[in-house]
């Protein structure tokens, strides 16, 4: 599913868009993007399941070497993902101060990408003035792990995920592109 919002965000015009699995290192990701932000380009994360966390590791990374991420998306980032706790060298809801936005999407319908307890599902800045917002869908509104980055086909996107997820990733966007 994570190709389908690779090909969303290339069809609504971010034909730089790249992915990664989760073969890659955090290290070496960092490093392909300190060369954008070498030609003064700004850094956006979207991550999807285990991507999530992996994106808040990259994140981690560009820190250590003084690089801001402007935009950090984590989407079903939790649940099973947890299962894992020595993949993840530090805790994957505490967003690094690089981060200047970050947006945790997840859904309580999801039982792959979802704590039990929801409050292990939030993200949480680690320090004052950062911006990190939470967004968790109802349980009855019956998003699932995979309808939460469905772009395709358009009639069985959930309304929700169409405004809340894709609308808002592309303002975010947009607004990185053309700030004011």
């Amino acid at each position: 599913m994570q190709r389908h919002l690779l090909h969303y965000l290339r069809d609504q015009g971010h034909t730089d868009t790249t992915m990664y699995g989760h073969l890659h290192s955090p290290r070496a990701i960092a490093e392909e993007l300190r060369s954008a932000v070498d030609a003064n380009r700004k850094i956006a994360l979207i991550g999807y399941s285990q991507g999530g966390f992996q994106a808040v590791e990259v994140a981690r990374e560009l820190h250590g070497a003084g690089v801001p991420v402007d935009l950090l998306v984590t989407i079903a980032a939790g649940g099973l993902g947890r299962a894992f706790p020595g993949r993840w060298r530090a805790e994957p809801r505490q967003i690094p101060s690089n981060v200047k936005q970050c947006i945790n999407l997840f859904s309580e319908g999801d039982i792959l990408g979802c704590d039990r307890r929801y409050q292990r599902n939030l993200a949480t800045p680690t320090m004052a003035g950062q911006f990190v917002e939470n967004h968790g869908f109802s349980r009855v509104d019956g998003i699932s792990h995979i309808d939460l980055v469905r772009c395709y086909p358009e009639g069985r996107v959930h309304p929700q995920v169409r405004s809340l997820v894709l609308g808002r990733l592309m303002r975010e966007l947009s607004l990185m592109e053309n700030p004011g």
